[in-house]
């Protein structure tokens, strides 16, 4: 029988968002910090979802920062097998903006005509002077999977950043959904 051989080490299990995202090594990363600065008291009081995930206050920051050391932990491992196609902070920026819309539905409501797309694409390249990657462009359409409307059996819709944030989301909100309360 498999015997866990102990937890993670603390500084590891307790990094929390702004600490990966001082950390990147982005060109970006000083528009990002504006972005969390500007958003930082919805963000903190924010929900991860309405009931399946780190569905309490603070919530959506707590499911940030899982998925961060999730991809953190699958980065270090799959290097190890072999070279990634993207780098570990491109993985972040993903992960960060994925569910951008939360920060706005579980505190001050969310306008009927939200279009998430817009705003990743429009948005927060007029406001910010954030840019994304075709990867990461894939990555944040695909990050909950392909739709049925985007399947094709001949082309591979979802690329390799894409199924890598895919993964670490779904670890963090599916395996660990009630994990990580107060470690944003």
């Amino acid at each position: 029988m498999y015997q866990n051989p102990g937890s993670l080490p603390l500084k590891h299990k307790t990094k929390r968002v702004l600490d990966f995202l001082q950390e990147l090594e982005d060109p970006r990363r000083e528009a990002i910090m504006k972005f969390h600065e500007n958003h930082k008291s919805e963000i903190e009081i924010s929900r991860g979802s309405k009931l399946k995930h780190q569905a309490w206050p603070g919530g959506y920051l707590d499911h940030l920062a899982e998925t961060f050391r999730i991809a953190e932990s699958m980065y270090k491992a799959l290097s190890r097998q072999r070279t990634l196609p993207f780098n570990f902070s491109s993985a972040i920026v993903v992960l960060y903006f994925h569910d951008v819309e939360k920060i706005w539905k579980y505190t001050i409501g969310l306008s009927d005509c939200f279009d998430k797309q817009k705003y990743w694409f429009e948005t927060l390249e007029q406001e910010y002077n954030v840019k994304f990657s075709a990867g990461e462009i894939n990555a944040l359409k695909h990050i909950h999977g392909e739709s049925e409307a985007d399947y094709n059996p001949e082309t591979r819709i979802m690329g390799a950043l894409a199924a890598f944030c895919h993964c670490a989301d779904t670890l963090s909100a599916r395996l660990w959904f009630d994990e990580g309360k107060g470690l944003g």
